[in-house]
């Protein structure tokens, strides 16, 4: 799905540059494309702000219709390594570029929004949930604290679209809403693994436990007649529903700050894998008995082959049981990561697209374009910089372009 979605981001930046050619001037390597309402209203915010003086002024080249070479660059002084609007080939001057402003005045209290939005971007299909979260809640059968959790889920939702206003001082009263209920939600998700513990002791399974379909007979009393059906009750539990709250309740968090650094959104991950480790916990011992069964499946696989009977067992009969495990074995592990790991992914996702801390945004037609700036020109662009980080926004203009 991931995969899928870069594709789709790729093929729209393609789009945006097949019809507006002097793109590849102004963003020479981009990552991300975004448009949705709110792009559509930052783009509007900052049209209306066009041509008015402000901090920071952007040009894009104009060539001359018909003039090719490159721009040429100072070899001596002061101004060495830097190009002029001068146009040489061959070693000579062909013809005279122009500087065209392309961008306006950018309001400081900007800055946080497109950031998050492009934060939101990068994580958007796993952070899809915070949309319906209130929605999903009251489809699951959370005893005791559900006015609790649909509390927090309204606070989560109402802080995300609350961003679009840009607004320091609402952002920093919703990023002290929402830490209260990340607070709150970690309180019922500690009281939800501890039920979680007790129902897991009560169902308890086998040493080796085998999947009800894979035809495994046995003559001795079992402890679980359906050991696959108890795990996937147990992914039902409410603790599933506290653990999501609690990971978007820290992403908002850190979206809500604007701080984007390693160390804070570590912070919020390692909270994370402290607790999916404990909810995880219960369920690694589980697919451990369905391990063990699989290994005791390949002996007996191993001893027919080898000419040595299995009561009731053929190495086809076998070998289809051992298959029907290790597939069960796989989709567990997979429901489990979309339950568990993929909440943690979100913050891999916010930390990669700050990593290097320095990029380029491109608002054009209500769209945003994400750009890793080119570390070699560092030096000589002209930045804004919002808690340590680097970056220049620029509203493409031309012809047609709204």
């Amino acid at each position: 799905m991931e995969a899928g979605q870069n594709n789709d981001s790729q093929l729209a930046i393609k789009v945006q540059f097949d019809k507006h050619p002097f793109l590849a001037t102004l963003i020479k390597n981009p990552t991300h494309h975004f448009r949705s309402p709110w792009t559509q209203e930052v783009s509007q915010h900052l049209q209306s702000q066009f041509g008015k003086p402000g901090e920071e002024v952007f040009y894009r080249i104009v060539y001359r219709p018909g003039a090719s070479g490159e721009l040429m660059t100072i070899h001596k002084g002061p101004l060495t390594g830097l190009q002029t609007t001068s146009v040489v080939q061959g070693g000579r001057i062909t013809s005279v570029a122009a500087l065209e402003k392309v961008d306006g005045h950018v309001a400081r209290n900007m800055i946080p929004m497109l950031l998050t939005m492009g934060a939101l971007n990068s994580i958007h299909a796993r952070l899809s949930y915070i949309t319906d979260i209130c929605t999903d809640i009251r489809n699951r059968q959370i005893s005791g604290d559900k006015a609790k959790l649909e509390r927090i889920s309204e606070v989560i939702v109402d802080c995300f679209e609350s961003l679009i206003e840009g607004d320091e001082k609402l952002n920093e009263a919703n990023l002290r809403r929402v830490t209260n209920n990340t607070d709150d939600c970690f309180e019922i998700l500690s009281a939800l693994l501890d039920d979680l513990a007790v129902q897991h002791k009560a169902k308890e399974m086998d040493s080796e436990s085998f999947d009800e379909y894979t035809g495994v007979a046995f003559n001795e009393c079992r402890k679980l007649d359906r050991p696959t059906a108890a795990i996937r009750e147990l992914m039902q539990h409410s603790v599933f529903a506290a653990y999501e709250r609690y990971a978007a309740a820290r992403a908002c968090q850190v979206v809500l700050s604007g701080i984007y650094s390693p160390s804070n959104i570590g912070r919020h991950k390692r909270a994370l894998e402290k607790a999916r480790d404990s909810i995880r916990k219960v369920f690694n011992e589980r697919l451990e008995r369905h391990t063990r069964g699989a290994d005791s499946l390949r002996r007996k696989i191993n001893n027919l082959k080898h000419g040595y009977e299995e009561l009731n067992w053929t190495a086809e009969s076998a070998q289809r049981a051992l298959n029907q495990q290790l597939s069960v074995i796989e989709k567990l592990e997979s429901e489990l990561h979309l339950l568990l790991d993929a909440r943690i992914a979100d913050f891999d996702g916010l930390a990669q697209i700050f990593r290097k801390g320095k990029f380029d945004i491109i608002v054009i037609e209500g769209a945003m374009i994400f750009s890793e700036q080119d570390s070699s020109a560092l030096e000589n662009e002209s930045t804004l910089s919002i808690e340590g980080l680097p970056i220049k926004v620029q509203v493409a203009s031309g012809p047609g372009i709204v």
